[in-house]
């Protein structure tokens, strides 16, 4: 009988645990985020081998790029989860007011999303609290808060960075809160509920509309390691212990401060500030006072004044004469010397032979330099022919190469008329007709575009054995 109970015992711990592995958190989970682009379910499958679906109890999911609606009804029966990060996300919607009596959520992260609505908090028969310790709402779009009474248990709540408008309502019963941040908010009125707030370490109140007296309608400022009221309209006497704890940074734009900036206690009374030395009254449109300068003051700005502007004229001539000094070299870099064309003279006839700089050389093979003439397309009354190139090059010299390409040398020539042209040489156009070269010639002079240099002109030397072309460079410059 004994071994049997034995027997019956062991039985009941391995359905216990194999009830306990498949558990239907995940069916669940994947239901609560069908509507959610681009979760994955494997983000929550268990690394336990001896378990495949174990009770999921943390759910965090940040920074996982997720957009759309969560449908929570289904998170609620979640028996275990007493975690959820759904922070830096896209997530829209709202979150229903009952979700926040779930008795085993601990720790809820939601920010930076798109959360919005009113922060509703409505709680089940039986439960007249939340079990919530870390509340995390900041960045979102929420416009209200109803009341933070069931929250006893809260002691970190970040509300910064929403549409608020009010300050919410049951600060008294957070009694164990020490995290504030309701920075942001667009809430006016006065700051005196949050005084009740004893336990509370860090306080942000910054850049809202709240009024009130400092440090009377704050909590307990001795306990606090953060304070910030930066950006309101408060007033009150800020002493030199709280100035040196949290910094001028704390009260920037705060409102209208005294500040004791002595470790002298103040006496009862506040002095003016032309009477007393030790205390600074920061107050907005306060008149300044007009010093006359002295002679000598008067004298140093005048004469500062007069070397800077020559300091000034100075460098802008310098800077003038440089542009001018490129500008002039840019131009000079073309300018080769003036062809003369009337006394220039062939010692001989053709072939010619020109040499490179690199000491290669190509020939024109023609007899008289006058019989190959120069089809000028951008100027079809210009009588030109290959003799003028020669001229206008100095005979293909190495100081007119512009740069040696495969197919053929680069010069830079001026023709007659002032005309800054740029002269290309095909050295391997043997297989080339002469009507295909002469119609292809005539549709490139048709192209127009600002990236290309436009075709002036070509010139065919022999039977096509030599073909320069001339591209105007005068828009270049």
């Amino acid at each position: 009988m004994e071994v049997l109970g034995r027997l019956l015992l062991l039985f009941s711990l391995v359905v216990a645990v194999q009830s306990t592995c498949n558990s239907t958190d995940y069916e669940l989970v994947s239901k609560a985020f069908k509507s959610v682009s681009g979760f994955n379910i494997s983000w929550l499958k268990s690394q336990d081998v001896n378990c495949s679906y174990p009770p999921i109890k943390v759910l965090k999911l940040s920074s996982k790029n997720l957009t759309g609606s969560i449908s929570w009804k289904f998170l609620r029966n979640v028996s275990q989860l007493h975690t959820i990060d759904l922070s830096n996300n896209s997530l829209q919607g709202s979150v229903p007011g009952w979700f926040w009596s779930v008795h085993t959520l601990v720790e809820f992260n939601l920010s930076i999303n798109k959360f919005g609505g009113t922060i509703g908090f409505e709680f089940t028969s039986g439960n007249g609290s939340s079990s919530m310790r870390v509340l995390n709402l900041s960045t979102n779009r929420f416009t209200n808060l109803v009341k933070l009474s069931g929250f006893s248990k809260l002691q970190f709540l970040d509300l910064s960075h929403n549409d608020l408008g009010t300050l919410p309502s049951g600060f008294t019963n957070l009694t164990k809160l020490e995290h504030l941040d309701i920075s942001s908010c667009k809430i006016s009125g006065s700051v005196k509920p949050i005084s009740a707030l004893h336990s509370l370490k860090y306080l942000d109140v910054s850049n809202n509309s709240l009024n009130g007296t400092f440090p009377s309608d704050f909590p307990p400022v001795n306990n606090l390691k953060f304070l910030n009221i930066s950006l309101n309209h408060f007033t009150g006497l800020v002493g030199f212990d709280k100035f040196q704890r949290f910094g001028k940074s704390a009260f920037i734009h705060g409102g209208n401060f005294v500040f004791n900036t002595s470790k002298r206690t103040p006496n009862n009374h506040i002095k003016t500030h032309s009477s007393a030395s030790t205390h600074t009254v920061f107050r907005k449109h306060l008149p300044l006072k007009k010093h006359k300068p002295n002679s000598k003051t008067k004298a140093l700005v005048i004469g500062l004044s007069c070397s800077s502007g020559l300091l000034l004229a100075s460098l802008v001539f310098c800077i003038f004469c440089t542009y001018r000094r490129k500008k002039m070299a840019r131009r000079n870099k073309w300018a080769i010397s003036k062809p003369i064309q009337q006394n220039f003279k062939m010692e001989k006839s053709g072939p010619f032979s020109f040499e490179t700089e690199s000491g290669l050389s190509w020939v024109a093979d023609i007899r008289e330099p006058t019989s190959a003439p120069v089809i000028m397309s951008s100027k079809p009354l210009m009588n030109l022919t290959f003799k003028d190139l020669i001229a206008a090059t100095s005979h293909f010299g190495r100081e007119s190469v512009l740069a040696e390409g495969r197919c053929g040398p680069h010069y830079r020539a001026i023709l007659p008329g002032d005309l800054h042209v740029a002269i290309k040489v095909l050295e391997h156009a043997r297989d080339v007709d002469h009507d295909a070269a002469v119609a292809m010639f005539e549709d490139l002079s048709r192209l127009k575009h600002p990236n290309l240099l436009p075709l002036s002109g070509y010139c065919i030397a022999g039977n096509c054995t030599k073909i320069v072309i001339i591209t105007s460079l005068i828009s270049r410059f």
